[in-house]
């Protein structure tokens, strides 16, 4: 037990904490529990910040946010209360290979809508990849996708890092920015929402090194790989919209995360003809 929670099995666990399947025995019904690693509830600001960005969070009624039932702290860990929802992360669903690019596209504009509900409150998500992207689709998994983890993933002191130096987020999908001390927009959110489509394009990630320290370099320094140096064939065309969102400079990239997903779908929509 923790608290009124019955805990019946694991659903996933990463940096901040894990999931569970969970029962809650006060409202009598089955809920995805996520309880955060002990040490955070021991900074006051941590938990300051993590009561009132999950009070924002809650209060999202975007269709691809997962509902937040109740959060805050029982025995000194933080948690967070969401509807359970079944199904497979998109890094599970990319392990089958890349997706078709007009289904890309379809999971891209998903995730943008959540992300500019959450931007329009202020709420900065900061670890926007396959594996907090939820797929619940009938017919097919990625025909409906939720955009999980609103809440978690944020620093102390608004920039890329903690208070004692640890970076929160997976460095594969951060923008340049994240690894300096500036305080972060909604932009970092674009630049991460850009790695995912290239990852959902190719089936890789856009910068790839052996060391950490490289994926970082790469991210301040290098330019983003081309399309058909990763998977031949697909439109060039989406070649410019991925340029923008990956844009070193946060003011390069594009507005919101629903003027990167509209690029992306005009620009499969413009495909220049094969010549004969």
């Amino acid at each position: 037990m923790f608290g009124p929670y019955r805990i019946e099995a694991p659903l996933g666990r990463g940096g901040m904490g894990e999931v569970y399947r969970a029962y809650d025995t006060g409202q009598q019904r089955m809920v995805a529990l996520k309880v955060l690693l002990p040490g955070l509830a021991g900074d006051p600001q941590y938990t300051e910040r993590f009561r009132r960005e999950s009070a924002i969070a809650a209060r999202l009624r975007e269709p691809h946010v997962i509902p937040i039932h109740r959060y805050g702290e029982i025995d000194g860990q933080l948690f967070l209360d969401m509807r359970l929802v079944e199904g497979a992360h998109l890094g599970a669903v990319l392990r089958d290979g890349p997706l078709d690019p007009s289904v890309a596209v379809g999971v891209v504009e998903q995730l943008a809508a959540a992300l500019d509900a959450a931007h329009a409150d202020g709420l900065v998500h900061r670890d926007v990849k396959p594996s907090n992207v939820l797929c619940a689709g009938r017919a097919r998994p990625t025909d409906f996708v939720y955009l999980v983890d609103f809440g978690i993933a944020r620093s102390v002191d608004g920039a890329g890092i903690t208070t004692d130096g640890e970076m929160i987020g997976s460095i594969e999908y951060m923008a340049p920015e994240r690894f300096g001390s500036t305080r972060l927009d909604h932009r970092s959110d674009v630049y991460s929402l850009a790695c995912l489509f290239f990852e959902c394009l190719t089936g890789r990630r856009p910068f790839v090194a052996a060391e950490r320290l490289g994926v970082i370099r790469a991210h301040l320094q290098d330019p983003p790989p081309t399309l058909a140096a990763a998977r031949p064939g697909l439109p060039p065309t989406l070649d410019d919209v991925l340029a923008r969102g990956l844009a070193k400079d946060p003011s390069d990239r594009h507005p919101s995360a629903s003027a990167f997903a509209d690029a992306a779908r005009e620009a499969l929509q413009t495909v220049p003809p094969t010549p004969s």
